[in-house]
């Protein structure tokens, strides 16, 4: 969610400045083609197409970064080769001060950064040629003032995306994750075993759901106090982070149900190695705490949906429940 507003805004942005930058580029074509710059005004005209082609899909595009790379790959040469070619009183230089504002907006810090230092070294490269030719005395100061403008400009919008970023992260982090346990929520299974689901089945792998249900939780919560259901919840993931892999996937599914998503794994392993540790470590540190554990496997042959995958281990593991409840006193 916070990924795609982030895009749906830079896409906003890719849009204005692409109709802003077509008519700027078609104005002063039909200028240079008065004014005799033929050759200038034919790559003006020509670019100013391309980019109305790049207007027509920046909206449904999936690939926005590419398109915008490529867009700014065309216009900040077009303006440093104008002011390469032009003389000082066209103004041309003008544009330097925002490349870096539409470098970080379009692209991000990483790639931005990299854009706008070669840009801009070679457009302030460019204008010191330029400034020395008009006048030797005033190099220096004019060179020294407008260097230091693009430099704070450049240095202001670097802090501003960096600290947009860690925001932008911890946000994440926040939506994505259970507050209490660390896990992730259950906002996220869908999205998360979808692309499980989809990678599984270019390879032709299995993948196996375990889904966790606590038993007497409510008995507990009910007897000894929320927090100290809290506390069980707790040590329930913190043990489920210790025997699950690093490219398993743990889920809080609400109250005292836990998910993992384990790719590449059959449902027999999932159950005789993970879940058998799972079980046992949760024993042996919780007071006797027993649960019930559905699995179901999908692959390598047929894959399930996401939604009928998770209802088929949601399925099992209340079998288990109910095998629990006829055992228990």
């Amino acid at each position: 969610m916070i990924k795609q507003e982030s895009y749906d805004y830079r896409r906003f942005a890719l849009r204005i400045l692409l109709v802003v930058t077509i008519f700027s580029a078609t104005f002063f074509a039909i200028k240079n083609w008065i004014s005799g710059w033929y050759s200038f005004a034919i790559m003006e005209g020509g670019i100013a197409f391309f980019w109305l082609y790049i207007l027509s899909i920046v909206s449904t595009t999936k690939y926005l970064e590419r398109w915008s790379f490529i867009y700014l790959c065309t216009f900040y040469p077009l303006v440093l080769y104008g002011i390469y070619f032009s003389n000082y009183r066209s103004g041309l230089f003008a544009w330097l001060f925002i490349f870096p504002i539409i470098s970080y907006l379009l692209l991000g810090r990483k790639v931005g950064t990299i854009l706008t230092a070669i840009s801009v070294f070679i457009g302030l490269g460019f204008l010191g040629r330029l400034v020395f030719q008009m006048n030797s005395d005033l190099h220096w100061i004019v060179m020294g003032n407008f260097g230091l403008c693009v430099m704070a400009i450049w240095s202001m919008v670097y802090v501003y995306e960096a600290k947009s970023e860690a925001v932008i992260a911890r946000l994440k982090e926040q939506v994505t994750r259970d507050p209490l346990t660390g896990l992730l929520n259950v906002r996220n299974l869908n999205e998360t075993l979808a692309s499980v689901l989809y990678s599984a089945e270019r390879r032709g792998e299995s993948v196996t759901i375990a889904y966790i249900d606590l038993n007497d939780f409510k008995k507990i919560n009910d007897t000894q106090g929320h927090q100290k259901g809290n506390e069980i919840l707790l040590s329930v993931a913190n043990t489920i982070k210790s025997i699950t892999r690093a490219e398993d996937h743990s889920f809080r599914y609400g109250g005292d149900e836990f998910c993992i998503v384990f790719p590449n794994c059959t449902l027999e392993q999932a159950k005789n190695s993970y879940g058998q540790r799972l079980l046992e470590n949760v024993h042996n540190e919780l007071d006797q705490l027993t649960m019930s554990i559905g699995y179901a496997q999908t692959g390598p042959e047929a894959y399930l949906s996401p939604d009928d995958f998770i209802h088929l281990a949601d399925k099992s593991m209340y079998a288990e429940k109910c095998a629990f409840k006829t055992q228990s006193p």
